[in-house]
């Protein structure tokens, strides 16, 4: 009797256990399922912060983590690059990102306003990730203030003409995600590293930017913790990108073709049809998670990439190569980011005669990608 007294008190501690357990992890999913519910619809009709004269460096700012990310993404530059590629194509998939794109163009996209555009965020996000946040008058600081009045005047000229909310607390999240969500969510498939403190740095580091540029906490994507983050970046992933990624227009395909003519230059192995093949990978859509199965055959719903003309087969097999298994060889990583960041070099000089961009300007840049960005 006795012992029988001590199972079923012990089946019931057991119970009690794994029922809190799942009321914890429910009410967590719960949380995560809320914010993107109300990043989506309050979001959408709430637009970016404007008024951000003297804004300054968050209270909760931690410069060990800012630094920290800034060292990974020199680890790891190639690994997040193509993260961001393939982020980018992602979110251009969402019709209020790419209607700002094209609002912000005058309307007219083409190859060389691609590249002068996507040449831009290139090197901001190299000034971000190379500099000292810290110093006013850092390369890091003036680019954040030129972004934010870019966003300004965007915003002015689409009151002017009553376009309504041209950049939403929403977008910028979303935006948000092509920076850093799929280093966040699958670091092996891009071949970066995935040391837990170095993501949750990363977060820290786009949570800083975001309330830089006029996020509210409420929309931010990055939260105060790794896991509260990831949780974040998945929902949106699940229940939005990717019906996007899937739905996507022609439209949107032009824009894909436009995103990948404009970096061309830094990367010749941006194949449009491979590139898709990767976005859609990452992203997690039906026909692009079984690259590596020998099963199926040309034709198939899991085996989109047979389909596919030689050309772009034979670079989207270097592509997941690299970065689903050789990046992960340390000597190999190494070797590959110094590379890929002296062919960023050639590419900054390329893009000036493209678009005619200041000298001065561009090698400075090169300076600053030699320099700062050394990767060790």
């Amino acid at each position: 009797m006795g012992r029988l007294c001590t199972i079923i008190a012990l089946v019931n501690c057991i119970d009690t256990c794994l029922t809190g357990q799942y009321r914890k992890s429910h009410h967590a999913s719960t949380m995560h399922s809320e914010y993107v519910e109300n990043l989506l619809t309050i979001g959408e009709l709430t637009p970016l912060q404007d008024n951000l004269n003297g804004v300054t460096i968050p209270t909760w700012f931690s410069e060990q983590k800012f630094k920290r990310a800034q060292r990974y993404f020199r680890q790891n530059f190639a690994a997040v690059y193509y993260g961001t590629i393939c982020g980018l194509l992602t979110v251009l998939s969402v019709p209020s990102i790419l209607n700002a794109l094209v609002f912000s163009t005058g309307g007219k996209p083409s190859f060389r306003v691609a590249a002068r555009r996507y040449l831009g965020a290139f090197r901001h996000t190299v000034n971000w990730y190379c500099d000292d946040l810290t110093t006013a008058q850092s390369g890091s600081w003036k680019s954040l203030n030129h972004v934010r009045q870019v966003h300004s005047t965007i915003l002015r000229r689409a009151a002017a003409k009553n376009y309504g909310v041209i950049i939403s607390q929403r977008d910028m999240a979303i935006t948000q995600f092509a920076f850093v969500g799929f280093v966040i969510l699958d670091p092996s498939k891009l071949g970066a590293q995935n040391d837990p403190e170095d993501l949750d740095a990363m977060c820290h580091f786009w949570r800083v930017l975001g309330y830089l540029l006029g996020m509210e906490d409420r929309f931010n994507l990055c939260a105060d913790s790794l896991e509260q983050s990831h949780a974040r970046m998945d929902r949106l992933r699940q229940d939005f990108l990717k019906p996007a990624f899937e739905q996507r227009t022609e439209k949107c395909e032009e824009a894909y073709r436009l995103l990948l003519g404009g970096l061309w230059c830094f990367n010749v192995l941006l194949d449009y049809n491979a590139l898709t093949y990767c976005a859609g990978r990452v992203v997690g859509s039906p026909g692009y998670g079984n690259y590596w199965s020998k099963d199926g055959h040309q034709g198939s719903a899991d085996r989109l990439h047979l389909g596919m003309k030689w050309r772009s087969r034979f670079v989207l097999f270097v592509i997941l190569c690299i970065h689903e298994v050789l990046l992960k060889i340390d000597l190999f990583r190494v070797g590959f980011n110094a590379v890929s960041i002296a062919s960023g070099q050639f590419a900054i000089w390329m893009c000036s005669q493209i678009v005619g961009r200041n000298v001065e300007k561009v090698q400075d840049f090169v300076r600053k990608l030699k320099g700062k960005c050394k990767v060790y």
